[in-house]
């Protein structure tokens, strides 16, 4: 078989998070980034594998084009549905997922999002080519592409003022500076980084490599752009590492701080430009009281925060609680989350910056709860079982990959838990993303 075979068919199957399947004679071939019932192309990787190319008629299941961007911007997946038909869609997702690995729960409450436009509170654009070394561009990456990105003008995933800002920074340098190539590692601009706080603080942060170029007459027109919010801080990031991720190796801070200021449930959080914070606000305020709802009574129990990020559901949980520690291994976020206990006045919240894999060996601290919202890559497998041999009364896990979430929940099964309450949560609308929330109790 020709590895550059192209075929075509109908979606027959699709499970979590997005693997699609079209039937090639007798094989189903598989692939990411359909929706059950299209038409689509696809180009053999494999004998079993491929790559989507085009899609060719549209699912029954699209019912609206709310994105101008959808068909090649790789940040969303659902723009061509209804929000109500999305959540139906991700929901019969999730609970097949749940079925296939023998989860078994009576009924899976599938929560949406309180906004699904203009809800995100971060954004990090990237700058290309709109394809080879074509005109420069700055914004996500297109579907299946590595190197080309797509010019998201009306994106209505972000407040109005994200766009504005992407579109003047563009517009800008469109003539000055070319895109930094991780191939050939030539060109200086790499990434925008966007941060706007609910009350209507903006940070920015552009990330370039070394020059001599002065930025200065970009970052002072970037204070005069007509913005609903205020911009409280600009920030520029010196980045000459290979890597494409954003590499702090040189922050120099143009104007005002390196923080925006977050409301959330009666406390007030300082947001660093690098620190994990929920990206949807309002979604993130269910999902704390959820959480809050499902522990129940935590005076005098002694809480102990996991991947605590800047401690965010530390302090939300732990102001019930007798005592709370928070586990963080990034520093800046550890910085932020001490900060903000002492904004909140919260004497008994305390944090610890380690790795958890590393800090569990060695921690003595007999907590009757312990949170668990690790990242997409879920707990190390390393340090599982030592965290459960804390043996809680109960464990609050909270995941944003359903993937890892359902490998990680048969150990605590298979080690005296039991699920006590079990939803999901749309934090992520339009994207294949869903955020689980979980209750498990110690068994007698």
């Amino acid at each position: 078989m020709a590895k550059s075979k192209i075929i075509s068919g109908k979606v027959i199957n699709v499970d979590f998070p997005n693997r699609c399947e079209i039937l090639n004679g007798e094989n189903r071939v598989s692939f990411k980034g359909a929706i059950l019932g299209q038409e689509v192309e696809v180009k053999l990787t494999r004998r079993t594998k491929g790559k989507l190319l085009n899609i060719l008629n549209i699912s029954e299941l699209e019912n609206e084009n709310n994105c101008p961007h959808s068909e090649v911007c790789g940040g969303c997946t659902y723009q061509t549905m209804s929000y109500e038909c999305e959540l139906e869609y991700k929901k019969n997702l999730i609970t097949k997922l749940f079925k296939e690995n023998d989860i078994e729960f009576e009924k899976l409450e599938f929560i949406s999002s309180p906004v699904h436009k203009a809800y995100r509170n971060k954004m990090e654009y990237t700058f290309s080519d709109e394809y080879k070394d074509g005109p420069l561009s700055l914004g996500l990456h297109k579907k299946n592409r590595f190197y080309e990105v797509v010019n998201t003008d009306e994106c209505n995933i972000v407040n109005e003022d994200f766009n504005i800002i992407r579109k003047f920074t563009l517009e800008y340098f469109k003539d000055k500076l070319k895109p930094y190539n991780r191939m050939r590692h030539t060109g200086i601009l790499r990434h925008l980084l966007i941060r706007r706080s609910s009350i209507g603080e903006v940070l920015v942060n552009l990330v370039t490599a070394s020059s001599d170029f002065n930025f200065d007459e970009y970052f002072e027109e970037l204070l005069k752009l007509g913005l609903s919010g205020k911009v409280v801080g600009i920030m520029h990031t010196i980045n000459d590492s290979f890597s494409d991720a954003i590499v702090p190796e040189k922050i120099i801070q143009y104007y005002g701080v390196d923080y925006i200021n977050e409301e959330l449930l009666g406390l007030k959080f300082k947001v660093s430009c690098f620190s994990f914070f929920q990206t949807n606000t309002e979604s993130a305020k269910v999902l704390y009281t959820l959480a809050s709802n499902m522990l129940g009574d935590l005076d005098n129990k002694i809480l102990l925060d996991l991947y605590s990020g800047t401690g965010t559901i530390t302090q939300i949980l732990g102001r019930k609680a007798k005592s709370a520690l928070g586990i963080e291994i990034v520093k800046d976020a550890v910085e932020s989350a001490r900060k903000n206990a002492e904004i909140n006045n919260l004497n008994n919240v305390k944090f610890i910056c380690d790795d958890v894999f590393k800090a569990v060996k060695e921690l003595e601290y007999k907590a009757d709860v312990i949170v668990l919202d690790p990242p997409r890559e879920g707990i190390n497998p390393k340090a599982i079982d030592k965290i459960i041999s804390f043996r809680p009364e109960k464990f609050l896990y909270i995941s944003c990959n359903p993937i890892t979430f359902v490998r990680d929940l048969k150990i605590f099964l298979e080690s005296g838990y039991e699920i006590i309450e079990l939803k999901a949560l749309d934090q992520f609308p339009r994207t294949n993303h869903i955020e689980i929330i979980s209750l498990l109790s110690r068994q007698n």
